[in-house]
């Protein structure tokens, strides 16, 4: 029989091992956010392929079908960008409170943290200005897409099925 995990206490880590896990954090950090971004850069250039797709004569495509299955090729690859965007951003919010512990753990201060919850100064003099955080940006944009691809889906089976 397994023992209950609640039943052990958790190790006692020393202050190097914490050092060295909260290094391996930042570095889950930094990947994941490359992650994202690259996630990002890449949906845009789909779109842009998409787009140019739809509109290669300067209008829209005199046979609906196309425009059905460009519509339905945006909308399924918007649905897929959402849900790994959504699991990126997760995983780099789990990093960074990992991140976030450990130097609460560890005694980093304020003035030299990572954390943004511990080194409020350096958060509010840097990003106050910002009044839309990235990750905000980025769910509006999947979002939007996901709504935009959904409606040219509809719009073109709705013309496919009115034509005579």
């Amino acid at each position: 029989m397994s023992e209950d995990p609640k039943a052990t206490p958790p190790p006692e880590f020393t202050r190097e091992e914490m050092l060295d896990q909260l290094g391996r954090a930042t570095d889950l950090c930094c990947s994941e956010d490359q992650v994202l971004w690259s996630i990002f850069g890449a949906f845009w250039g789909a779109n842009t392929v998409l787009l140019v797709a739809l509109f290669a004569t300067g209008t829209l495509p005199a046979n609906h079908f196309v425009g059905i299955v460009v519509s339905l090729v945006g909308l399924f690859l918007s649905i897929t960008w959402h849900i790994i965007q959504e699991r990126a951003i997760g995983h780099l919010e789990r990093f960074e409170k990992l991140v976030d512990r450990l130097e609460r753990k560890v005694g980093i201060p304020p003035d030299c943290a990572i954390s943004r919850k511990i080194n409020v100064d350096d958060y509010t003099a840097c990003l106050a200005r910002a009044k839309t955080s990235a990750r905000t940006l980025m769910r509006a944009c999947s979002v939007l897409a996901v709504t935009l691809w959904g409606f040219s889906s509809v719009y073109f089976i709705w013309l496919q099925a009115m034509k005579p």
